[in-house]
């Protein structure tokens, strides 16, 4: 009798060469190949196979049938105060990013970048693309709660996590249609990535932008039961900019002290989240998260400012009109598979949200007609549905997905009509010889309403009806194809992957229906209900040399993509019908090309580190020939660390980024500049300490990216951060 099958890594399903598989009771074995195979045999039949494998524990498995795939789980490893663990995720190409900075670790990577939002609101720029063409996911859920724009980030809070990723390029299978640049995985803590009961806690004092903060995250877990909780808090001062006026639709404004007035806030979040085991082997699972953020906004952000709006707060933390409040909750419960033996069966996730955005600006911001009897110039509640099957197994996996979005609006200034949206994805992937194939299709059903309004001339007096928004259903297909090929050469450390997609995305509700100020972007943005689908066809080659613990290292990826009907903002010859907002700016389709490439070079010592990172980004309107909105100019980082004995370290680092010349019609180019940071830590057995200056020289340089570059404004000048981080554990 003989018995075939595969061994696999619980944690990511991928395969596992060289495990020992023995038979009994005629006391043969074999190993698993490359591809994590296996085949023995007994002449008289058997009765049970024994797997076992460095790292791993071993696995037992009785009255075995004639293919069997077993999933083996990972030792966890104590060394010292600190534990060994791998974290593995669903796209071979995911990175892990630093943690709890993640504003910081997403400006040092090569290829992200973040929008400073405040604290709690992530909006990363991944190869040039944010908003609705990033994917962000907690704990495989898509977060789209607010996501309507480039200034509307979404509400997370790194420090209550365990696990950061990265993920760059696009169509991922289980990341969802939104992931065109690629994007972010958090994970919550849980039995297999926070095996042990600890509690994290961290507190963090900053000066230049004032800000202060602590955070703590109980996590208790026993083979069977593991629950945690956890919450931060965080208060901001506005930013302070090494820049005295700037010019506005014509108007020079005058800043007194320096500070981008009225761009305080305060941000508070909470998670609890309880996991069991049951007697079957599988794992149940539920977790909720609170959020709320509220912040003051600049007053160029709405409406036509005037100088008096400017004047200095009167307190540290004050805010004052114009200001947003934004609010999430969120629960997620998972049940899983199996984690170790023969059949992983299959695992779900169900998740339900809730998010409100509400904006309040001075009522002289609504231009011509009466002035509204409140401040609330825009409201937005959103009420998000997620649930997730999906079925592991040696050859692959399949599953479906769906996702729900039901969304009002409200308020004297209209940007977005109510609207509803829906999707449903079937996909899969399969394991063949040397190669991943993977493929989802996407059907997506959306819905808005209509929105109008009286017209009023300079006199306030009603001229006719302005129509915002006409109602509309429509029902449109995407998806994606790929094939994915792992590269290696004999006699060579280096490594590889070799990436080729074709996808294609809806277009979002915001660029379906918006006609009104988005406030962030000083523009007036205007919708199209006639785009369709944009598709893509995308290459992407990453390389490796391995990680070797001295001497010299290097890595790079680079990436093509050509895309049908790419959906960007595009300068109308219309002007709006309100008094305050310029010019019209239009969701267009055309056809676009972008490149890009990001690599590292380190070399490490005993003692010391010297690395080299950098990106390249060229992104073209094919139709034009002129560059895609927003285009992130090319970035070097040079950084030197020393590392003590005693625990201290010091890191020098200087950041070059090169003027932004690659521009889109009636964007002006950016200057170049050169930056230099310090940091310094000491790590002792009850912590680690940490002083952080960014911007050392406190140059005034312009982030091509920021929404303040359209007011030729610098979005934040040097700043001092110092804060601990410490790690109690018990048992």
């Amino acid at each position: 009798m003989a018995v075939e099958g595969h061994v696999l890594q619980a944690s990511s399903s991928s395969k596992l060469p060289g495990v020992l598989v023995m038979a009994w009771p005629c006391g043969l074995a074999t190993s698993t190949d490359a591809l994590g195979a296996f085949r023995v045999s007994c002449p008289h039949g058997i009765d049970s196979l024994t797997l076992s494998c460095v790292g791993f524990d071993t696995q037992v498995v009785m009255s075995p049938s004639s293919h069997v795939d077993v999933w083996m789980e990972e030792l966890q490893v104590m060394l010292g105060q600190a534990q060994v663990a791998v974290n593995r995720f669903s796209e071979s190409e995911a990175s892990v990013l630093d943690q709890p900075m993640l504003m910081q670790a997403l400006d040092r990577t090569p290829g992200l970048q973040s929008l400073d939002l405040g604290a709690g609101m992530i909006q990363p720029v991944v190869r040039g693309l944010f908003g609705s063409r990033v994917a962000v996911l907690e704990d495989g859920v898509p977060q789209q709660g607010g996501r309507w724009g480039s200034d509307h980030g979404v509400l997370v809070a790194p420090e209550l996590q365990v696990v950061s990723a990265w993920v760059p390029g696009g169509g991922h299978v289980w990341m969802g249609p939104e992931a065109v640049g690629g994007g972010l995985r958090f994970e919550s803590p849980s039995r297999a990535n926070a095996p042990r009961t600890q509690t994290r806690l961290g507190l963090l004092a900053q000066v230049g932008q004032l800000k202060g903060g602590l955070h703590a995250l109980h996590i208790a877990s026993t083979p069977k039961v593991h629950w945690h909780a956890g919450m931060s808090v965080t208060g901001f001062g506005s930013s302070q900019v090494p820049q005295r006026r700037f010019a506005y639709l014509g108007r020079v404004y005058q800043l007194e002290t320096g500070a981008l007035t009225n761009t305080a806030g305060r941000a508070g979040h909470a998670v609890l989240g309880l996991e069991r085991e049951t007697r079957s082997g599988r794992s149940v699972a539920w977790s909720m998260r609170l959020s709320d953020v509220h912040q003051g906004l600049f007053p160029g952000i709405v409406g036509l400012p005037r100088q008096g709006d400017l004047s200095p707060n009167d307190g540290l933390l004050e805010i004052r009109l114009p200001n947003q409040h934004a609010s999430r909750i969120q629960s997620v419960l998972k049940w899983s598979g199996s984690e170790t033996g023969v059949d992983a069966g299959w695992g779900y996730i169900l998740s339900g949200s809730w998010n409100q955005r509400r904006e309040h600006a001075p009522p002289h911001a609504h231009g011509w007609g009466p002035l509204p009897d409140s401040d609330l110039s825009l409201a937005l509640e959103e009420w998000t549905a997620f649930g997730e099957a999906r079925r592991n197994s040696a050859h692959g996996s399949v599953g479906m997905q769906f996702e729900g979005q039901h969304v009002t609006t409200t308020g004297w200034e209209f940007l977005l009509p109510s609207h509803q949206r829906m999707r449903l994805s079937t996909m899969g992937e399969f394991n063949a010889a040397h190669s991943t194939f993977s493929g989802r299709l996407d059907v997506v059903v959306a819905q808005q309403g209509s929105y109008s309004e009286p017209l009023y001339n300079s006199e306030g007096v009603v001229v006719g009806t302005d129509v915002r928004a006409l109602a509309f259903d429509t029902l449109m297909p995407g998806g994606m194809l790929s094939w994915q090929r792992p590269l290696s050469w004999k006699d060579s450390r280096v490594e590889g992957l070799a990436t080729l997609v074709a996808y294609g995305r809806v277009p979002s509700s915001h660029e379906w229906g918006a006609n009104g100020i988005h406030h962030g972007s000083f523009r007036f943005e205007q919708g199209n209900p006639e785009l369709g689908t944009e598709w893509a066809l995308e290459g992407r080659l990453s390389l490796d040399n391995g990680s070797r613990s001295m001497g010299w290292g290097w890595n790079a990826q680079a990436f093509a993509a050509l895309h049908q009907g790419f959906i960007s903002i595009t300068p109308s010859a219309q002007f709006a019908p309100i008094s305050h907002a310029g010019q019209i700016y239009e969701f267009r389709a055309n056809d676009a090309f972008r490149t890009g490439l990001e690599a590292e070079v380190r070399h490490i010592m005993e003692r010391q580190t010297l690395s080299f990172t950098g990106s390249t980004l060229g992104q073209w309107d094919l139709q034009t020939g002129l560059g895609l909105p927003f285009t992130t100019p090319s970035q070097a980082r040079l950084s030197w660390e020393r590392r003590a004995r005693e625990g201290f370290a010091v890191q020098l680092s200087g950041f070059a980024v090169a003027p932004a010349v690659l521009t889109a019609r009636n964007e002006d180019t950016t200057p170049g500049a050169l930056l230099a940071d310090i940091t310094l830590s000491q790590t002792t057995a009850r912590g680690q300490w940490t002083l952080d200056v960014s911007n050392v020289f406190n140059r005034a340089w312009l982030d091509h990216t920021s929404a303040y570059r359209t007011l030729g404004l610098v979005s934040q000048g040097r700043w001092v951060q110092l804060r601990f981080t410490t790690t109690l554990k018990q048992g």
